[in-house]
């Protein structure tokens, strides 16, 4: 359905009015009757093909070029490409923790869910742990900031993140790339595709990535190596005039190092024992030390000096099935997903035996979502459909102790999780400029532990708490989210929207180490988010450019947060507690600007600012008359530990040389300080990035040789600041600065 029908640019009232706001635009405008130079991007975030520009969310999309031309190979790097985004790597682990406008869930373990649903080819991944994979022949990502539910199988509270692929193409064709970066890195990528037999396209796509070590460890020691390989087979089958058949098989191996952690005070965790020995401070963010406990490596399976370690395999299959029917479509989206994970880190940031942690993971997950929609050329357009999955999980998580409490730990457990939910979304073209979207979803999930046993092991190996196991805790809820937006187009190329939403995230267990198996493993609730969000997304051809910006305030309840429990006989118990109420405020604006010919210029920036309204959390213990009581602070006025400031930019410029083109660009990418809740001695300071790229090649494309550097400047900073014991603060720097050159061949 189109979405104007005006026949007229905006007033110059108007345009000027915007134009005051974000830039002086007009001074370099260019003749309205000159060919558009922004690109017009298609989006599939309400599960239709259709313009960003007329898609009533806030919703950033990164091209597969983007994604090359700033060397972003894995889910880390998105963050320096669209507002309001942070994603960091729980204490350097191989498991990612997504935030969005502030909405985040920091968990190093294996068992819950994210507030940011990830998706590829709308097939969503559940495994926190398995969305830390390559991207790779991609078309495109799409973020979409708040709520989201009434049009995907799975719910979320923060957002969604949505890989949508290349498919097989009619015409034969392949590709090859080749990189290599500072620190050795390398990067090779590979595509065939193109027309098989009757009816049958196929695509063949894999990627590399080897070396890279970066940080500096003891004895001449380097961590930070890529060992990663991907590969995905798409085909697709055309049945008859109205129907297809699309098979997607992909899976990726890892055998890569772990992050280190370096110590940004000294370590004082062993200063009571009878060495007295105090680690010093790490001068350098690049430094690390990693080391355990010969009973711990027996524990694990390593030796003492193994190097950290995140070895992940992923694998699966999705089938598509897809019919036109006189009134609409329908699809039948079919996928079965495994992985594996088997990883040492070292919380301790030392050669010390006080933190060390290894986790082996088995997880699979199987989900059908048959949904109904529409034909899009109606008035009325409508989706609708249900979704089942069923997740399996097996974990092992230990813990080396030896020299800050003189144990290790082992904590094991499986869990099924199965959801089944029912969705819909409705849009209405009240008039040619009015329309009115409603949607709703109903959910309901049973999420189980089971055979949870959490040990502790004297260095002999003798389990001193063999009684300390739960045999079965349950968890299941019912419960609706939904949708409510109009938009509006005042004139032609503008469009204001204002929208209110509804969002669940499934609640879970705690599965740390504890003393007090019982106690720790009482369930967390659901969390719940209540959204409302107004938004304005114009365009002015004539000065070339396109502006979009958005303001919202989020209602949390029950929100999820790492804290603590106190159990009356044995004291405090790490935790993951519900903050009955809190809330989320800001916005966003996203532009695009060619004053120039061949010069694009992007801007966008994000401001959140979050705060507990009601929330008392547990911090110490006390002991009265034989039994520990706990020590609360309120913290109401709080802080969320999230940047409260992103921005990113960028400018490229292409130069046309006879048959050639020349590219080149520079970029930035800012956080604001973000406080942490456990003390102002964790905050994260922030930083910026300053990146370039180039590239040149000939205009069909046979070929191209590029460079990208990024942080250029070589800023050192941190992405995460925390503690696992007392006395021993630890950091995970972000990368220093990176550089290499890509060579690329199409056949």
């Amino acid at each position: 359905m189109p979405s104007t029908t005006s026949k007229f640019e905006p007033s110059a009232a108007w345009r000027w009015l915007w134009l005051t706001l974000f830039a002086a635009a007009p001074a370099f405008a260019q003749s309205s009757s000159e060919h558009d130079r922004l690109e017009h991007i298609t989006v599939t975030a309400n599960r239709r093909v259709q313009n960003t520009q007329n898609t009533a969310a806030s919703v950033s999309v990164v091209s597969g070029a983007q994604l090359a031309a700033r060397n972003v190979h894995d889910v880390f790097g998105l963050q320096f490409l669209t507002p309001s985004l942070q994603v960091t790597p729980q204490f350097g682990s191989g498991q990612p923790a997504f935030t969005i406008r502030g909405v985040g869930f920091n968990d190093y373990a294996s068992d819950n869910a994210s507030t940011v649903s990830i998706s590829i080819d709308e097939v969503a991944q559940p495994i926190p742990f398995a969305t830390n994979g390559l991207i790779f022949d991609v078309s495109r990502v799409e973020v979409l900031r708040g709520p989201q539910g009434t049009l995907y199988g799975r719910n979320s509270t923060g957002g969604a993140i949505n890989y949508v692929l290349n498919h097989p193409t009619e015409k034969r064709e392949a590709k090859l790339s080749f990189q290599y970066g500072r620190f050795g890195s390398i990067v090779t990528d590979g595509v065939v595709s193109g027309h098989v037999l009757n009816h049958l396209n196929m695509r063949l796509s894999a990627q590399s990535q080897q070396g890279g070590a970066w940080q500096d460890g003891d004895g001449g020691a380097r961590l930070g190596m890529t060992d990663r390989t991907a590969a995905r087979w798409i085909s697709d089958l055309t049945l008859d005039d109205s129907a297809t058949i699309t098979l997607d098989l992909h899976g990726s191996h890892d055998r890569s190092d772990a992050q280190g952690l370096h110590l940004f005070t000294p370590l004082t965790t062993l200063a009571s024992a009878s060495n007295g020995s105090v680690f010093p401070a790490d001068s350098n963010r690049d430094a690390t030390h990693w080391g355990t406990s010969t009973s711990f490596a027996r524990l694990a399976g390593i030796n003492p000096m193994q190097k950290p370690f995140h070895h992940i395999d992923s694998g699966g299959a999705n089938l598509r099935l897809e019919k036109t029917l006189p009134f609409g479509s329908l699809t039948d989206l079919v996928s079965f997903d495994a992985a594996n994970r088997r990883e040492y880190d070292n919380f301790d940031g030392s050669s010390a035996a006080l933190a060390d942690v290894a986790f082996n993971t088995r997880a699979n997950s199987f989900a059908n979502e048959l949904r109904l929609k529409s034909h899009d050329d109606r008035p009325l357009t409508w989706i609708g459909g249900i979704y089942y999955a069923h997740q399996y999980l097996a974990d092992q998580y230990l813990s080396g102790f030896a020299q800050s409490f003189g144990i290790n730990r082992s904590v094991a457990y499986r869990q099924n999780v199965n959801t089944v939910s029912g969705f819909g979304q409705l849009r209405y073209q009240i008039t040619r400029k009015l329309a009115l979207t409603g949607g709703f979803r109903i959910e309901h999930e049973s999420r189980v532990l089971q055979d949870f046993a959490a040990y502790n092991y004297l260095p002999s190996g003798v389990i001193t708490n063999p009684g300390n196991i739960v045999g079965r805790r349950s968890l299941n809820y019912t419960k609706p989210s939904g949708k409510f937006e109009l938009d509006y187009h005042p004139v032609e190329h503008d469009m204001i929207y204002a929208s209110v939403s509804r969002g669940i995230k499934s609640g879970g267990f705690t599965t740390y180490n504890t003393v007090a198996a019982r106690a720790s493993t009482d369930p967390f609730r659901p969390e719940e988010l209540w959204a409302y969000e107004l938004g304005n997304k114009a365009e002015f051809p004539s000065a070339h450019l396109r502006l979009n910006v958005s303001a919202f305030y989020y209602d949390y309840h029950n929100e999820q947060i790492q804290s603590a429990v106190v159990n009356p006989s044995t004291g405090l118990i790490g935790a993951i507690v519900n903050a009955p109420k809190s809330h989320v405020a800001g916005g966003e604006f996203e532009a695009q600007w060619s004053p120039l010919p061949h010069l694009l210029l992007t801007q966008s920036g994000g401001w959140a600012v979050g705060q507990f309204d009601r929330f008392s959390s547990v911090f110490a213990t006390q002991r009265v008359n034989g039994v520990y009581v706990p020590i609360v602070r309120n913290r109401r006025g709080d802080s969320l530990p999230a940047p409260k400031l992103t921005f990113n930019g960028s400018a490229t410029y292409s130069w046309n040389i006879g048959r050639y083109i020349l590219r080149s660009g520079i970029n930035y990418s800012l956080r604001s300080t973000y406080h942490s809740l456990f003390g102002n001695l964790y905050d994260v300071a922030g930083y910026t990035l300053v990146g370039a790229n180039a590239s040149f090649g000939p205009r069909s494309g046979l070929w191209s040789i590029a460079a990208f550097g990024n942080n250029i400047l070589n800023k050192r900073y941190d992405v995460e600041r925390n503690f696992f014991v007392n006395g021993d603060n630890i950091a995970l720097a972000g990368l220093p600065a990176t550089w290499g050159a890509r060579v690329s061949l199409s056949f």
